[in-house]
């Protein structure tokens, strides 16, 4: 099948998912787009993915090799970009597969807001707790992701985990429902931020003591692979120092063969430069086991003044990992995790 070309006319059109964070993402993207390229359109148009459509299941159902899991954000999405529907995907970077499909690429990354997880308090419980620690034994707290299930584990292990999945909306509802069994839930800050509702932060969650997914808080423009017309527009967009950290991130999940349903955590940043030496780039990686009985961390620093050198970076904490316990936690974490989807 041949590969679509991106359309002539001047307008180009962005999919995104029906949620009023991947709206708002949208309409962000697209209004920078077009402050960039006077006289071109960027209408977006909304895709339902089947990770919206079960707004129930666990994801450890979706659980399989690699990025599995991250699928169910992005396939329906993708078979409208490659038949030429859509010119250009609007993606949580965190939601992405490491590894697209032969036709795809990702274009950009851009506007990366604080990477950073939130922790939100049951509204009448604000006055009271104002951090994990100080919440009673057996409180319920509430999130989705197998990486934040596994870090409130194993650092907070007096407080009982549950599964709070939907979009912010509903989560929040879920959380602040008087006969709900929630105390408290973790979100990504970027999301609460990106929809006003920065006030509702109780607290943001130190990347030190509770890293942040790969990729979170930025957004991933994906593109046809041949497309050269609509990279070559997205990338006047696009935040350089974001793009090196985020590629990094990816290149270590990539590596570990990490999904959605894979406790791998990170905390990049760029360590301070002096006019005689370039600004180097620092990359913590961490993987917990599900149950939070056990928890990895390898670091490195590099130059990361090339697209190579952040994947360079983020394969080498990846391999150090691996070689100091990590592949033995992974195999442990993968039957365990086949064994419970079964």
């Amino acid at each position: 099948m041949t590969t679509p070309t991106a359309p002539t006319g001047q307008e180009l059109r962005l999919g995104t998912r029906n949620s009023k964070l991947a709206l708002v993402q949208a309409e962000h993207v697209s209004e920078e787009l077009t402050h960039a390229h006077p006289g071109f359109q960027f209408p977006w148009q909304t895709v339902v993915v089947r990770g919206d459509a079960d707004k129930t299941s666990p994801f450890l159902k979706f659980a399989g090799p690699s990025d599995a899991a991250k699928n169910i954000w992005t396939e329906e999405m993708e078979a409208k970009l490659c038949t030429g529907e859509l010119d250009l995907l609007v993606h949580c970077l965190k939601d992405m597969p490491t590894r697209l499909p032969d036709t795809c690429t990702l274009g950009a990354i851009v506007h990366r807001e604080d990477p950073t997880d939130a922790l939100v308090m049951k509204e009448g419980l604000q006055s009271q707790y104002t951090d994990l620690a100080q919440l009673p034994r057996g409180s319920v707290v509430g999130t989705s992701s197998t990486r934040r299930k596994a870090l409130l584990r194993y650092r907070y292990p007096h407080l009982k985990i549950e599964e709070c999945r939907g979009n912010l909306d509903t989560r929040l509802r879920k959380l602040d429902d008087p006969e709900g069994p929630f105390s408290a839930i973790i979100l990504a800050t970027a999301g609460m931020v990106r929809i006003n509702l920065h006030d509702r932060i109780t607290k943001r969650l130190s990347p030190a003591e509770f890293p942040y997914a790969v990729g979170q808080g930025a957004l991933g423009i994906e593109v046809r692979k041949n497309d050269i017309q609509t990279e070559s527009m997205i990338r006047k967009i696009e935040d350089l120092p974001t793009r090196r950290i985020c590629l990094a991130e990816r290149a270590l999940l990539r590596t570990l063969q990490g999904g959605c349903s894979s406790p791998v955590a990170v905390h990049c940043t760029v360590e301070e430069s002096s006019p005689s030496s370039p600004a180097r780039l620092r990359l913590d990686g961490t993987i917990i086991h599900p149950h939070g009985t056990a928890l990895l961390c390898e670091s490195a620093t590099s130059e990361f003044g090339t697209d190579k050198e952040a994947e360079a970076l983020g394969a080498m904490v990846a391999r150090q990992l691996l070689d100091n316990g990590g592949r033995a936690l992974l195999e442990e974490i993968r039957l365990l995790q086949q064994e419970q989807s079964r």
